[in-house]
């Protein structure tokens, strides 16, 4: 999945500053706000490898469960029945 995959779907970017993280460079993420009880969030900009090594998790999921392509992602949000914007 790519970052313009996680914009096209409606995910907002977080920046985070290193005044505000303290571990010495800017990052940032995508997250989407699915349900009231239900966020998924990207990995962050400093753990991508390459423009297609994006992908998805829920902090409450278990680290194997994670979303690792857009059409993933689409299956996943209309399984729930979430509208995305793609």
């Amino acid at each position: 999945m790519t970052e313009n995959d996680l914009i096209d779907l409606g995910f907002n970017k977080v920046e985070i500053k290193d005044s505000d993280s303290q571990n010495g460079y800017d990052y940032y993420y995508y997250v989407l706000d699915v349900f009231n009880n239900l966020t998924l969030m990207s990995k962050e900009s400093d753990r991508v490898e390459n423009e297609e090594d994006w992908s998805v998790v829920n902090l409450d999921w278990p680290e194997k469960f994670r979303l690792h392509s857009k059409l993933e992602l689409l299956d996943f949000l209309e399984i729930i029945g979430h509208e995305s914007r793609a």
